[in-house]
């Protein structure tokens, strides 16, 4: 009987669930900062703090209040204390608890209740730039366009990663809404009123005083050359918006610092962005001496078939990048294709060998984010330490990669547009190379070799004109040296030249 009696409260006791966290907030950014460092010394750090943090059995009301923990240094507090206001911004709180406002003259008096105030994103903060776009736009917008044209209204860098805190933000309050798949975005009655109100106070506001006008702006030109020294600059990785929704992107998300942006040559690249710039301008970027252009197998299939391969090979030549880089990616097992496999893999090896370009294979997008990651931490390893600056003249008129060690030139960003766009205005040379792909068995290395012979047509025919002999005109061009190699152009595709530059009426 006494052991029934001693068993039977036993059987009454209920068991206890997990303890809720009594920092939840802490708990989560602090995972979300330990996933981004994977790969990194700093993932121990997080992972370290977390574990303190849940042990500790108290309410943190700032990231000061954490130095008592363990594993807690100061630029960790630092940094959960920005984080702490910025989420108070976004929910429309005051930026200090009211916890901390108490007087010391009552320290257990209640904060007094204030009305909730109304939501307004702080100025060039993500929030406010994604509702501005989303006014003006006539349509919804997905999430990489969206971002494309918000950025111009945000300081900080919109990124894959990045602007998933505002969307979230403006979606629980109800001023965002997400439809379709892909999904796109647009404003709910609630955020066209807010937006609208934004868009007028941007409008209305009243023009600076005296006292308040910003400096004036540098001259033209005198920002052409600058200089980033090492720690004033950080290195991202950057997509074309074409390849937001591809898979290679969505694999790299999360672990390399991705931006989405408009690219006039390429699929990737690596750009070198100011981290700090001066109030009222953006950052400046210099672009890192590698381009990336990715296709599968069905991309180099149809860009073979209606002549694109040759012309992008051209572009991506002459783009004023040093080190271009093709990644062809295998099939799949069963992928259709509309030429045979052993034409694309002969593709790949003129391409490697004809036009000097460096040709990596890879099984699949798996292995070309692989490839990608990689490669920016080499990128990051051979450029952090330098002194980057930025070339003010033709992207031709470069020299050869400067030694480690050394400052190193690059060309802007903005440079690009000019160096390797497809619709930026068409000069006689660039009609002429036009041409001169058309022609079958003539590469962008062969065109470029010509072109540097004779820049336009009428040079070409006045050289064809001043030969008596139609064998002189046909072994014109045979001679001209071509390629990495310094290979002869060669009497077939001289010949067919001279037929087609040469020959008075319509060809026979």
């Amino acid at each position: 009987m006494a052991e029934a009696a001693a068993a039977a409260p036993r059987r009454h006791r209920r068991r206890r669930g997990p303890r809720a966290s009594p920092n939840p907030l802490f708990t989560r950014w602090l995972r979300e900062w330990r996933d981004e460092a994977t790969g990194t010394r700093a993932k121990g750090v997080y992972e370290r703090a977390l574990r303190s943090l849940a042990r500790y059995p108290l309410r943190l009301r700032s990231g000061k209040a954490a130095a008592i923990l363990k594993n807690f240094g100061p630029a960790l507090c630092r940094r959960l204390d920005l984080r702490l206001r910025q989420h108070r911004a976004e929910q429309g709180h005051a930026p200090t608890p009211p916890a901390e406002r108490r007087s010391p003259e009552s320290p257990l008096a209640p904060p007094t209740r204030c009305p909730p105030r109304e939501y307004r994103p702080l100025p060039r903060s993500g929030a406010r730039a994604l509702l501005l776009t989303l006014h003006k736009s006539s349509e919804p917008l997905p999430e990489a366009e969206l971002l494309r044209q918000a950025q111009p209204l945000c300081d900080r860098p919109l990124t894959l990663g990045a602007p998933k805190g505002a969307l979230g933000t403006l979606l629980r309050r109800d001023l965002l809404q997400r439809n379709g798949r892909p999904p796109r975005y647009s404003l709910t009655p609630r955020g066209h009123i807010l937006a609208q109100r934004l868009a007028a106070s941007a409008s209305e506001a009243p023009p600076p005083s005296e006292d308040h006008l910003p400096p004036p702006s540098p001259p033209p030109g005198s920002d052409i050359e600058f200089e980033l020294k090492p720690g004033e600059f950080d290195i991202i990785l950057c997509a074309d918006v074409t390849e937001a929704n591809g898979p290679v992107p969505s694999l790299l998300r999360g672990r390399v610092p991705l931006s989405l942006r408009r690219l006039h040559v390429g699929d990737f690249l690596w750009v070198a962005r100011e981290r700090a710039p001066p109030t009222g301008r953006p950052p400046r970027e210099l672009v890192l001496d590698v381009v990336v252009e990715r296709k599968s197998a069905s991309d180099l299939a149809s860009s073979l078939s209606d002549g694109r391969y040759r012309e992008q090979k051209f572009r991506l030549g002459r783009c004023g990048l040093r080190q271009p880089i093709y990644l062809l990616e295998e099939p799949e097992k069963g992928e259709p294709l509309s030429l045979p496999l052993p034409t694309l893999r002969q593709a790949a090896v003129s391409t490697q060998v004809v036009d000097g370009f460096f040709v990596k294979r890879t099984g699949g997008p798996q292995e070309s984010a692989t490839f990608l990651r990689v490669l920016g931490e080499q990128l990051q390893q051979r450029y952090g330490g330098r002194v980057l600056r930025a070339w003010g003249g033709d992207v031709t008129g470069r020299g050869p990669p400067e030694p480690p060690g050394t400052p190193c030139s690059l060309l802007r960003f903005q440079g690009l547009r000019a160096a390797g766009g497809k619709n930026q205005p068409q000069t006689v040379g660039d009609v002429f190379a036009r041409q001169l792909l058309q022609l079958g068995g003539l590469s962008g290395g062969r065109a470029a070799a010509i072109l540097q012979r004779f820049p336009t047509p009428a040079s070409l025919m006045a050289a064809y004109s001043a030969c008596p002999e139609p064998l002189q005109r046909e072994a014109l061009l045979s001679t001209i040296p071509c390629g990495p190699l310094q290979r002869n152009l060669g009497p077939s595709l001289s010949r067919s030249l001279a037929q087609l530059y040469s020959t008075p009426g319509p060809l026979p």
